[in-house]
């Protein structure tokens, strides 16, 4: 019969494969490097395992390494989360208990009196988990899910700790622990909860680069509003509710290249994205020096309030890499759309609202004419 030792290594040594073969195939991603790191140790650990009760070097091996295992998790962890701080208290706690349990067995303490030193070291390694998922303000299903199990993995170290001694006499051996129900409940609940938690991972890691991805193709790269294509499929949807578009466009800005260079221009663009997406409305650039606004549920006059503020912040602007009496201005074009409408053809109203601006002197707001059917419908 195939020992359960044996099963479990060989699931540890094949997801330690496929973590590497992934953390490859991403550019070497942090996150996946802990993790694969997770695996590795997990399955060495694993081997020394079936020979605890046997051996005095595996029973160390496995003292230290097994708090290793989650403390690396922990790290790939934090990784994927995109956490900076570290939890070195934690990691004090662990190392001191690690070692005490060590010098325990060596000195010959029984099992039994020297566990609740360890399952406390591995309780605090996974309490390091639990306590990075718990802070993340936000949290999907696979966040919940792994907080889930990782609470589940440090239950079973504070009851192996708490109950232990006293559920079995002093000099009990470990080989007679292993073989009863609790033991075996315990390992078995480790073993799945492990599986458990590195696919959730692996899945979570995946799932943010499929979405670093997503967010990259619809992004402009300068300014990281919305691009082009992206922008107008957002306006697409939002033609149910009604209300304003804005369009707008730097004034001069061939110029400012032209006098200061493109560093400048660059300069000028990104400052002016930064107000956008500071308003709190749908932003996205939609051509080189032009810039476009969704507002819904706004009148074209109200979103033409809130374009004379961003018009008026956008002046009163100082630049680096530009003379400090030098402002940065804009024209707007507003136009309004009503409920049903498609927003495509409320742009083609604020834009030549825009040209309109340009045209009465540049750094100015001007609201379209509205459509014959509003007419209509006002009439």
């Amino acid at each position: 019969m195939i020992s359960l030792y044996w099963v479990a290594t060989g699931g540890f040594a094949f997801l330690s494969l496929l973590c590497f073969c992934v953390f490859i195939g991403m550019r070497r991603m942090t996150s996946l490097g802990w993790l694969a790191a997770t695996m590795v140790l997990g399955t060495i650990e694993t081997l020394f395992l079936a020979e605890m009760d046997t051996s005095a070097t595996s029973s160390v091996v496995v003292t230290m390494l097994t708090p290793l295992v989650y403390l690396c998790f922990a790290q790939a962890v934090r990784a994927v989360l995109n956490q900076r701080h570290q939890n070195w208290p934690i990691y004090g706690a662990v190392l001191a208990l690690s070692i005490g349990s060590v010098v325990l067995k060596l000195t010959g303490v029984p099992f039994v009196s020297r566990t609740s030193v360890f399952q406390l070291a591995c309780a605090l390694a996974v309490l390091d988990i639990v306590q990075r998922l718990y802070v993340h303000r936000v949290r999907g299903g696979l966040e919940w899910a792994l907080l889930a199990v990782m609470v589940v993995m440090m239950g079973v170290y504070v009851f192996r700790g708490v109950t232990y001694p006293f559920i079995y006499p002093m000099g009990t051996e470990y080989s007679a622990i292993r073989a009863g129900g609790a033991e075996r409940m315990t390992l078995t609940i480790s073993a799945l909860c492990s599986v458990v938690a590195v696919f959730v991972l692996l899945a979570q890691i995946i799932n943010g680069v499929i979405v670093t991805y997503r967010l990259r193709s619809e992004s402009d790269s300068l300014t990281g509003l919305l691009n082009h294509q992206a922008f107008y499929r957002v306006a697409s949807r939002a033609g149910k509710t009604g209300g304003s578009v804005v369009v707008c466009d730097l004034d001069y800005f061939k110029s400012i290249n032209d006098r200061f260079g493109h560093q400048a221009g660059d300069v000028a663009l990104c400052a002016f994205a930064d107000l956008l997406q500071a308003s709190g409305y749908q932003a996205g650039r939609v051509g080189g020096e032009e810039f476009a606004l969704i507002v819904p549920g706004l009148s074209p006059m109200a979103a033409k309030i809130e374009a004379e503020r961003l018009r008026k912040r956008l002046s009163d602007l100082d630049l680096a890499d530009m003379p400090g009496d030098l402002r940065i201005t804009a024209s707007f074009g507003v136009a309004g759309y009503e409920p049903g409408e498609e927003p495509r053809q409320a742009f083609s109203r604020a834009d030549a609202a825009l040209y309109r601006a340009k045209a009465q002197g540049r750094n100015t707001v001007v609201v379209s004419e509205p459509a014959p059917e509003q007419k209509v419908a006002a009439a």
